[in-house]
């Protein structure tokens, strides 16, 4: 039950992440998509789903989840070649399981066994695989914070520096009410201030509500 239910995250995190223009990779956040991806394919594997599910099954995972979304994020648009993205997917990572795994099981033997958070790390961006198979084939748990330490390292590579344009110290926070009624479609507020856009000419077009 608890893999269905990651399967079901994962795919819709999947749909959300290439609908908005990310692509599987090893580097960055389109490893964090393959990985997500791989984990899938390899819970799938484990439980004998894709004999019944198919590729068509499969995709139509994405499908309901359109369906399930609508509501909030409206019909999504046609993206062409998602299902071919999927299906490429699919078949580096069948390709390349058994001689990542083979990689995999040399590097347990010469850390005898122990895999460092190094190791782990390298192993799910460098060779692509899953946490969870490197978990089977190593026969140890999930080290605690992997996934905060992946986040970290990404976001000290890809962090730029912070460029504050406007000072807003005097004007107090912005209410979000949307927050509190995800229902509201209308408000009345204040404008608190109108500043001077200086990436656009100096136009004053940013308005601060209460």
């Amino acid at each position: 039950m608890k893999e269905l239910y990651i399967i079901l995250d994962h795919t819709r995190t999947i749909l959300i992440t290439i609908s908005d223009g990310a692509l599987p990779s090893n580097v960055g956040g389109g490893g964090n998509v393959r990985n997500i991806l791989r984990r899938v394919f390899s819970i799938m594997k484990k439980n004998g789903w894709w004999e019944k599910f198919g590729m068509e099954g499969f995709l139509q995972i994405f499908e309901l989840h359109k369906k399930d979304l609508e509501g909030i994020f409206g019909k999504f648009p046609e993206y062409k070649s998602f299902a071919q993205i999927i299906q490429v997917e699919y078949e580096r990572w069948r390709t390349s399981d058994d001689e990542s795994v083979k990689k995999l099981e040399k590097l347990i033997k010469q850390r005898k066994g122990k895999l460092s958070l190094d190791d782990w790390i390298q192993s799910m961006q460098s060779h692509g695989i899953p946490a969870d198979k490197i978990a089977e084939v190593s026969k140890t748990a999930i080290p605690g914070g992997l996934y905060y330490e992946i986040a970290l390292r990404q976001e000290k590579t890809a962090k730029k520096q912070e460029t504050i344009l406007y000072n807003t110290v005097n004007i107090p926070e912005t209410d979000n009410i949307y927050y509190r009624d995800t229902t509201c479609r209308a408000f009345e507020g204040k404008i608190l201030e109108v500043f001077h856009n200086v990436t656009a000419k100096n136009i004053p077009n940013i308005v601060i509500l209460d």
